[in-house]
């Protein structure tokens, strides 16, 4: 499913032609290196297609990799194709554009240089079991410092990671993960990340949780509770390609401060 669809773009391909000029002249390079159109008309896939041209007039031809889709995908995007949260995340990053625009949402105002929006999703883990509800809906978005987060990142995580905010609630992940506590994921994570442990979003047999994952000496998946009131349990190696799906890495968390006595 995706986040945004484009409502004013059909399938005839004659419509979007017929708004060319207007396009043209809203994507002068005068205007895309200095910023972006506020209180426009502009179309959701008017605004990729200036987000596109924006971060290529500032990185050259090489961003389309950067965003981790063909070109042939791109042009579906920009014929009014549905497309992902993650694609828009990437772009709203590399173009520095907050990502409200891109949904023809009144521009968020832009911060002091050198800061990113990153977008708190509306999802919770459940008391007891660990599980999530997941969606796609995007509560609101947090403003952090760039270098901050460039430095909080795992070693491992490309410089246009889509990172997205969750809130953590239950025990079952206790001590290291509490009721209410913000939790940052870094998306796109590949199977080599998983083997070196920590603690993932994934789903198990379309039931999303919050756990942490190691990799047994025989290949099977063992998904643990930090509490230890909870038992591990295992998906074996020959299951995991049709049962599990690894949707994020907690890299960082916090919340309420910890009394101990």
């Amino acid at each position: 499913m995706s986040v945004f669809q484009d409502k004013s773009v059909g399938d005839d391909a004659t419509s979007l032609a017929m708004e060319s000029s207007r396009r043209n002249r809203t994507l002068r390079a005068s205007e895309f290196s200095v910023g972006y159109p506020v209180g426009t008309d502009m179309s959701v896939a008017e605004r990729l297609q200036f987000g596109l041209a924006r971060a290529r007039n500032k990185f050259g031809d090489s961003v389309t990799s950067s965003l981790g889709k063909s070109d042939k995908q791109i042009s579906r995007y920009l014929a009014g194709a549905d497309f992902p949260f993650s694609f828009v995340q990437a772009l709203s990053q590399i173009a520095e554009i907050p990502i409200g625009w891109f949904a023809g949402e009144p521009a968020i105002a832009e911060g002091p240089e050198g800061r990113v929006l990153v977008p708190r999703y509306d999802v919770r883990a459940s008391a007891g079991a660990g599980a999530l509800v997941l969606t796609e809906d995007v509560a609101e978005y947090l403003s952090v410092g760039r270098e901050w987060l460039r430095r909080a990142l795992p070693s491992w995580a490309p410089p246009n990671a889509v990172v997205g905010i969750l809130e953590g609630a239950g025990d079952s992940m206790e001590p290291t993960i509490r009721d209410g506590d913000l939790l940052m994921v870094v998306q796109g994570v590949e199977w080599r990340t998983v083997e070196l442990g920590g603690i993932f979003v994934l789903s198990v047999d379309d039931r999303v949780l919050l756990k942490r994952l190691e990799i047994l000496q025989n290949g099977d998946l063992n998904i643990i509770s930090d509490n230890k009131a909870y038992s591990p349990w295992i998906v074996k190696m020959e299951e995991i390609d049709y049962r599990v799906q690894i949707h994020g890495f907690v890299f960082f968390g916090g919340g309420k401060l910890r009394t101990f006595r």
